[in-house]
């Protein structure tokens, strides 16, 4: 049983150059720190993610967990699914090790470079991934790369909050992810996103988080980005703009969007 003095010792120790290397550390207390994350932001995003999936799943359906550190959301999957066909893919051996309880194939690799031929996954899901990696961009396209023509790629990721007041007031915790857990809070112009009818956008906490639903047409890339996502002014779902909590409407306007895209 961990203590907090062995907590508090793995935040204080200098964190590993590699983000291999980082999570291979704290993987044993990876399940810890989530949930710390969850309760604290994430959930806001989160659980409409899960909401989502819980539509979308099926009996049979070929599923990615790109980045499954030690199988939270592939758990999840399984529990919600038992039939679905699901891989587990993360760049740390020691958080695939947590993972052996989980029905499902287990692949040790980069979400920056998929080890599969394209239109191999009917759904890919990613939770808290392409803000570790060096060119988010870059594993968003991937994951679309493998995806079929009618399949969903799913993705949450913490954000660059709007404005100085919400970034002034999440400063701490922002630089407790990023010193301690190797994330990046995306600025707009690092997000991977595609502005179109076929695609939702979801943030919470100003910014803070964001979860995002792309098809197989919604290319993202360098100079593909259909708009300029600066300020708080870039486009969000609902066209009001508002920004998204936790309440069940929110959860509601999401799955409305996305049955709207089936």
């Amino acid at each position: 049983m961990h203590t907090v003095l062995e907590d508090i010792d793995l935040l204080l120790t200098p964190t590993p150059p590699d983000i291999e290397g980082l999570y291979d550390r704290i993987a044993n207390r990876y399940e810890q720190f989530r949930a710390l994350w969850i309760t604290l932001a994430g959930n806001a995003v989160e659980r409409p993610m899960l909401e989502e999936l819980q539509a979308i799943l099926a009996p049979g359906l070929r599923v990615l967990d790109a980045g499954c550190g030690t199988g939270t959301l592939g758990r999840r999957i399984h529990t919600r699914n038992p039939s679905t066909r699901l891989t587990l893919l993360d760049l740390s051996s020691a958080m695939l090790a947590h993972t052996t309880d989980i029905p499902a194939a287990r692949v040790q690799a980069s979400v920056l470079d998929l080890p599969f031929s394209d239109r191999s996954f009917d759904l890919v899901v990613s939770s808290w991934v392409i803000e570790t990696v060096p060119d988010p961009l870059k594993a968003v396209s991937e994951y679309l790369r493998v995806l079929t023509d009618d399949g969903y790629v799913l993705y949450t990721f913490c954000s660059l909050p709007a404005g100085w007041v919400s970034r002034a007031g999440t400063a701490l915790l922002r630089a407790t992810v990023e010193h301690r857990f190797g994330g990046n809070f995306l600025p707009p112009e690092q997000t991977p996103w595609h502005d179109c009818d076929r695609s939702i956008r979801l943030r919470s906490h100003a910014g803070l988080t964001t979860f995002v639903i792309l098809r197989k047409c919604c290319a993202v890339g360098p100079g593909i980005l259909p708009t300029p996502m600066t300020g708080a002014g870039y486009p969000l779902w609902p066209p009001t703009g508002e920004t998204l909590g936790t309440d069940t409407a929110d959860v509601r306007h999401a799955h409305e969007a996305t049955r709207r895209l089936s």
